[in-house]
């Protein structure tokens, strides 16, 4: 470990407005890392998991840092990072040690349209990672600034980007598991670059205490498995998470939860999703029922991986409609055994079961 950080005396101006109820846990302004090689300039983010900056590195470059700061486990002291309790000292441990493993596993990915990792480092008794610096937006505030951000061809083009990007992290043994358009920058040459691997996971590693509380939901975005504890992910749950983002560029707006889905489907009511294949003109035969076959509730139904979302992309364009994944089984938990009600039959448990504890909960109400 470094020793205590360092306030840079020649900084004294603070670079954002940041709202201090907020973000209280954020370093300052000048704090320098790593003995001097990193001094942060300004807060740019925060989430469950880590806070991110903007800062300059020793030869005065322009880089962001991701600190690994989970806030249900730990908190600042000065600027140190300290576990919450005596009881959270074990999980906050394991949490930065999994936070250096993946960083460095991220670090050997070198990709056009990755985030580019430098360095991982230790201070303050939490964890580091300096990270490429992308001037541009994010997907979702070009979304947010415009009604048509983009014409088909710029979407079939993006879109095949960002399978290339997590055709490449999966092929490496990673989940990104927080896919969403906030989570892609534009960079002022119209390349999309996939950032925030604060919630990636090696596939490997079974679920524990520290992942679990890793997880990240975001309505809209996020495939039902992210809901229920002990679901198994894979890269199919990616898929989902990317086919939801392009299901937003594409109609404005994010597909209906998934929960809220997976709950009617187990109801009997349908599915509320409505497919984007026949509503909009200008795409390559195909491509949109792709999208739509990536979002499907149930993780068999879905495409499974990226190299065969690329395939029919690449058909649809040659104007063929053959099914890749027909030839050869790479499908999601279940998919082997039998029908369509049979295999996803403890997902709709699952969804039956939430149904329940809210009438439950509503009935309390009533009788209180």
């Amino acid at each position: 470990m470094q020793g205590p950080t360092k306030i840079d005396p020649r900084l004294t101006a603070e670079p954002y407005e940041v709202d201090k109820d907020v973000f209280a846990d954020d370093l300052k302004p000048g704090t320098q890392l790593l003995d001097g090689h990193y001094t942060i300039l300004g807060f740019l983010n925060s989430g469950g998991f880590g806070i991110t900056y903007l800062a300059k590195d020793v030869l005065d470059r322009t880089v962001v840092i991701k600190e690994c700061f989970p806030n249900t486990l730990c908190r600042r002291t000065a600027s140190v990072v300290r576990a919450r309790s005596r009881k959270h000292t074990g999980d906050f441990r394991s949490f930065v040690q999994s936070f250096i493993e993946e960083a460095r596993s991220l670090a050997r990915l070198v990709h056009p349209n990755i985030v580019g990792v430098h360095q991982v480092f230790e201070d303050n008794d939490t964890a580091y990672m300096a990270i490429d610096y992308i001037a541009g937006k994010d997907l979702h505030d070009i979304l947010d600034s415009t009604d048509q951000a983009f014409t088909p061809a710029e979407v079939v083009v993006l879109l095949k980007k960002m399978l290339s990007a997590v055709e490449f992290i999966h092929e490496a043994g990673i989940l990104h598991r927080d896919i969403s358009p906030d989570n892609i920058l534009i960079d002022p040459t119209g390349n999309p670059v996939l950032i925030d691997f604060g919630a990636a996971s090696e596939q490997a590693v079974q679920a524990t205490r520290v992942l679990t509380g890793r997880r990240v939901v975001k309505d809209g975005y996020s495939p039902q498995e992210f809901y229920l504890t002990g679901a198994e992910q894979g890269p199919w749950s990616d898929i989902y998470a990317l086919g939801a983002t392009f299901h937003h560029v594409i109609t404005g707006k994010a597909p209906p939860e998934s929960q809220r889905r997976l709950a009617m489907v187990a109801e009997g009511t349908g599915d509320p999703y409505e497919p984007l294949s026949g509503r909009f003109a200008g795409y390559p035969p195909g491509f949109l029922d792709a999208i739509d076959k990536a979002t499907k509730v149930m993780p068999r139904d879905r495409i499974q991986n990226a190299s065969d979302w690329l395939e029919l992309i690449e058909q649809s364009e040659r104007g063929t409609g053959q099914d890749p994944a027909g030839s050869h089984d790479t499908r999601a938990p279940g998919a082997k055994s039998g029908g369509i009600l049979a295999s996803n039959m403890g997902y709709l448990v699952g969804a039956g079961l939430v149904l329940v504890f809210v009438a439950i909960a509503a009935l309390w109400t009533v009788l209180t």
